[in-house]
């Protein structure tokens, strides 16, 4: 087997049925499988992949165990030579599969462990494919001095970055919407932490990754479609505390497990920084309570 392809379905039932249609509909020339892993969603979607997919192998979850987790259970069971995350909401518009398994088994490319496309939406415009590693310079430039290299800050520097030329180029970690990895890294390094619910996980695997010896890279001349946010959890408020609360404490939690308690406890203070000066500016005014999300960030 090639490539094992891995969906985690959170209530979106629909769209991974067109993520898995999107695989099949422009996957040729390599060998491949499809492990979805359902994670307690409330419609069933196991009866539809039967009747629609009988080939893909399914998991069923009695709970949400995340999307570290979630993931960790498909590649248990993966055969395949790379590992493909692919995100519910997002869809394949090429052979990607082949030009990954291509580009990854070219002697020059072996210390390459992960490679991703360049993402955008379903009109054509650049959604967020890669990032760098946040570091305590990150938060510190995040304050409002990142103004004075913005160019460089944006493509260098950023947690997110949207791609911005069309070269195949490093990145510290790729978006796990569609992260392609070699699985002999993954038995190298270990799969994701399962301390991590949601939000840089990939980022932390990224970091054992490179710190192990390898990198991760993009290919933009890859595009996958990419829907973000549709199986994130959803309040009837104006600003989603559960979600801003889940990010926070996982960002405290890849600089703990990553650069240590000290260096964790300074990223707060500096994200809490920036919200102030962000709110006094105008700019979070009307993204929820300042003190309520002062809290979320000081005891994530």
């Amino acid at each position: 087997m090639d490539v094992s392809v891995i969906i985690v379905n959170y209530n979106t039932k629909e769209l991974t049925l067109q993520s898995i249609a999107s695989v099949y509909k422009y996957t040729t020339g390599i060998r491949f499988e499809i492990i979805v892993i359902d994670n307690a969603s409330l419609e069933s979607i196991i009866p539809d992949i039967q009747k629609l997919f009988p080939l893909v192998k399914i998991i069923p979850n009695e709970q949400n165990i995340g999307f570290g987790r979630a993931n960790n259970e498909g590649i248990k069971i993966a055969t395949g030579e790379f590992i493909f995350l692919l995100n519910s909401d997002a869809f394949l518009t090429t052979n990607s599969l082949k030009v990954f398994t291509e580009y990854m088994t070219l002697p020059e490319n072996k210390k390459v462990a992960v490679c991703g496309a360049d993402l955008i939406s379903s009109s054509g415009e650049t959604m967020i494919s890669f990032g760098s590693f946040p570091s305590l310079t990150q938060a510190f430039l995040e304050i409002g001095f990142f103004v004075f290299i913005r160019k460089y800050f944006y493509q260098k520097l950023a947690i997110a970055i949207f791609n911005y030329d069309d070269k195949i180029k490093k990145a510290d970690y790729i978006t796990g919407a569609d992260a392609f990895i070699r699985k002999s890294v993954l038995d190298e390094t270990g799969p994701f932490d399962p301390d991590f619910f949601l939000y840089f996980e990939e980022t932390e695997l990224s970091y054992r990754i490179q710190k192990a010896g390898y990198f991760s890279v993009i290919i933009p001349s890859e595009k996958i479609i990419h829907l973000e946010g549709f199986s994130q959890i959803k309040e009837d408020k104006s600003f989603n505390y559960t979600k801003y609360a889940m990010y926070a404490k996982s960002r405290t939690m890849f600089f703990k497990k990553c650069y240590g308690p000290l260096s964790a406890y300074i990223s707060k203070i500096l994200y809490s920084i920036k919200l102030l000066v962000f709110t006094i500016g105008g700019k979070e005014l009307k993204k929820g309570n300042m003190f309520k999300k002062m809290h979320i960030i000081l005891w994530s």
